[in-house]
């Protein structure tokens, strides 16, 4: 006999489940089973949960410290954070599209980021080299739209993660906004669509500004051992990985990327600066990194970045292709739009640059326009002057080198051989983290590599799209829902969670005890 499904069915099946994911999550009273302080995240319920348990102490932070309201399991210092013990796939229907019959659909809006502006997640994430599959969040218009909202000294880290990601200001796929906060290791498949909040009541938070494929903005972060291939879409200070970067280190990082935006726009990042002035403590760097973007913006545009403040750039290749707007005094560069300080050295950039236009458009080799910089910062950069479509090294300012060499130059060099006097003659002597010979040099009409430890990147014809990319693992198959046996036609109306209804009035007592307080402001 075939099951027939009515709306009181359905109703009734979906109470079910949720008292089922409640019974679940209250015969957990262990949930650090390993007692290594990190608590384990089994399925999207407990990835969900982590919102609904703040730190004790503090309201207004999230902390790793318990999940349904249990620490058991945890050691004697308690637990700090929480690691993946699987895959997990946020298309719970399988049939590979977000609708209404996947679990977290929230109207279309899909899973509420975790931490926000008066929730700050502040713990250790571990991935354990899992992946978070088909994450979709549409939230258009909203601030601090990301996996996670807004971070404060956290970590992220041995994670994969694919999603689909449409906010407003300060929005990514994996973190909104981050400050004094660690992410490495880290491979990731996205894409990021931002714009302006229509909300009558957005006050700071209204512009599409500061948006990237894996970060929004971020500050005193360090970057490393990323893997990202994604498609940005946005408003001033876009970027591949990031928007906007303050005092923040880069480190054997991969894009391959779309990017497009107005203002400060980016292959990498937006913009990255210095803000500490001469502490030596704090630094702006982009190290060992390999960047393949088309990137398309208004104004101050490179591959690279769109603009660099005192930020010190080595061992980086950058490739790809720019589009600009066609209007007086624009910047834009193979590199970067606008570099004040910092510096470059073993750096190749095959980029292919917009010809001279009626409009006086400030278009250099390396960048747009460039100050305070002396002779000496700039060295062994080499851009290929034919692609650029001129040697000047910058189109507006002075003391950055003229690029000469051509493309068949850059190719035909190596650590042994000159070409037309261009020889990389100590650049072998450079390594990765794994102390491995960072440089590789193929045949005499190749571009350069990098191997860094996740991948070894090559554009070898200089097309602006890398060799070859590591594969993101597909997810497994789903298994039918109980609630929606069909995977192909989702149940329309299914609850998708956010939390089940007989949670929320669960949580409803508590959420109604909470106060504001007063937090420092975000970057809006």
């Amino acid at each position: 006999m075939s099951l027939r499904y009515t709306p009181a069915t359905l109703a009734l099946s979906a109470l079910l489940l949720s008292s089922a994911h409640m019974a679940q999550a209250a015969e957990r009273s262990e949930v650090d089973s390993d007692h290594n302080g990190l608590i384990e995240i089994n399925d999207l319920d407990d990835l969900n949960e982590i919102r609904n348990n703040p730190l004790p102490s503090n309201a207004y932070e999230l902390h790793g410290t318990h999940l349904y309201g249990n620490n058991g399991g945890c050691p004697t210092a308690g637990c700090n954070g929480y690691e993946l013990t699987a895959d997990l796939n946020f298309d719970t229907n399988g049939n590979q599209r977000f609708d209404a019959g996947d679990r977290f659909w929230n109207n279309g809006k899909g899973f509420e980021p975790i931490g926000n502006f008066n929730l700050k997640f502040a713990a250790e994430f571990h991935g354990q080299n899992h992946t978070l599959h088909n994450l979709t969040i549409h939230r258009p218009g909203e601030y601090f739209t990301a996996l996670f909202g807004y971070l404060e000294m956290a970590s992220v880290h041995h994670l994969n993660l694919t999603a689909d990601i449409q906010g407003g200001g300060n929005s990514a796929a994996l973190a909104g906004y981050a400050w004094r906060s660690l992410f490495y290791q880290l491979h990731a498949n996205t894409q990021v669509t931002a714009s302006d909040s229509t909300s009558n009541s957005c006050g700071a938070f209204c512009n599409a500004g500061a948006n990237g494929g894996l970060i929004g903005s971020g500050e005193e972060l360090m970057v490393r051992q990323v893997l990202l291939k994604t498609r940005v879409t946005g408003a001033d200070e876009t970027g591949g990985l990031a928007g906007y970067l303050a005092d923040s280190n880069l480190d054997e990082i991969g894009v391959q990327a779309e990017v497009s935006g107005d203002s400060m726009v980016g292959g990498l990042s937006g913009k990255m600066t210095l803000t500490a002035g001469d502490s030596a403590a704090i630094t702006s760097s982009v190290k060992r990194s390999f960047v393949a973007a088309r990137v398309n913006g208004e104004n101050r545009v490179g591959v690279l970045a769109g603009s660099l403040k005192g930020t010190d750039l080595s061992d980086v290749i950058v490739t790809g292709d720019l589009t600009l707007a066609d209007r007086q005094y624009v910047r834009a560069g193979a590199v970067v739009g606008s570099m004040d300080g910092g510096s470059s050295l073993r750096l190749l950039a095959t980029v292919r640059l917009p010809a001279n236009s009626g409009n006086t458009r400030f278009i250099g080799s390396f960048a747009g326009e460039s100050s305070d910089l002396v002779l000496t910062d700039i060295q062994k950069t080499h851009v290929a002057s034919d692609l650029a479509r001129r040697s000047d090294g910058s189109g507006k300012g002075s003391l950055t080198p003229s690029q000469h060499y051509l493309l068949s130059h850059i190719q035909c060099a190596t650590a042994a051989n000159a070409c037309d006097s261009l020889q990389y003659s100590d650049w072998n002597t450079v390594v990765n983290s794994g102390k491995k010979a960072l440089w590789t040099f193929g045949s005499q009409d190749q571009v350069p590599g990098v191997v860094l430890p996740q991948a070894t990147l090559v554009d070898a014809d200089a097309n602006g799209v890398a060799d070859s990319w590591p594969a993101m693992a597909s997810p497994d198959p789903v298994d039918p829902d109980p609630v929606d046996p069909d995977p192909v036609t989702p149940t329309p109306g299914k609850s998708s969670g956010g939390g089940a209804l007989l949670m929320w009035l669960w949580l409803l007592p508590l959420t109604a005890v909470l106060r504001r307080r007063t937090l420092r402001p975000a970057r809006a």
